[in-house]
């Protein structure tokens, strides 16, 4: 998943209140600190996350995101240090707090790679780190089967469309501005399953947040 042509209007589907509820849940647990934000997108959490006065560390697959993010920052005023990452590659960046927002871990393919990037997170954790992020809810995912949107903006035209899949709880979405189009492809899985794969992980979840649309887990790494 790599949002390259999407990247310069990804900011037109921020889910503020989204990233509103993580601002405050690390909060709650810490009011300063370093953030590992991982899959940042255009950067809007991590800008937030700075405002506040936290040391924040962002990342995304996609450098033309990045490209976008760190000129969010700079518009800001606030310092972010970005780089390019896949979280299926280990990181040497330890952190008090790392974030995978915004359903990042939904991109992922197989269970198999969910464990691994639990894993790689626990790695750079703390005895006292948190690692937070969302999955999409099995009856959400399966509710955007046929969805359809046309967006005209000022120099382009953006169809959005989401195709089943033969795979359970797997969808594909059709991104088109104007001529050229981008498929992704999401994957959700039950939430019992994420306890599983966070066991196999030996991440503990510690609180969980239900949302209309998905859940978000706290976890800490267990011994």
């Amino acid at each position: 998943m790599i949002y390259n042509k999407l990247a310069s209007y990804y900011d037109l589907f921020v889910d503020e209140q989204l990233n509103d509820v993580y601002l405050n849940l690390i909060k709650k647990y810490f009011t300063s600190g370093r953030v590992a934000d991982l899959g940042c997108g255009t950067g809007q959490l991590a800008i937030n996350l700075a405002k506040e006065g936290y040391y924040v560390t962002a990342s995304d697959l996609s450098e033309k995101m990045l490209e976008v993010a760190y000129n969010n920052s700079l518009l800001s005023n606030v310092k972010i240090n970005f780089f390019v990452h896949d979280i299926l590659e280990p990181l040497n960046l330890d952190s008090e707090i790392i974030v995978m927002a915004s359903d990042v871990i939904n991109y992922l393919d197989n269970e198999a790679a969910v464990i691994k990037a639990f894993k790689y997170v626990k790695e750079i954790m703390y005895d006292n780190s948190i690692y937070l992020f969302d999955f999409l809810k099995t009856s959400y995912v399966m509710s955007l089967i046929g969805y359809h949107e046309e967006v005209e903006l000022a120099d382009a035209k953006l169809t959005w469309k989401v195709l089943a899949t033969k795979e359970k709880y797997k969808i594909k979405h059709y991104v088109t501005i104007n001529d050229s189009t981008e498929i992704h492809f999401q994957r959700t899985y039950a939430e019992k399953v994420y306890n599983e794969m966070c066991n196999k992980a030996m991440l503990k979840v510690i609180e969980k947040i239900e949302l209309e649309d998905r859940i978000i887990f706290i976890c800490k790494k267990t011994t």
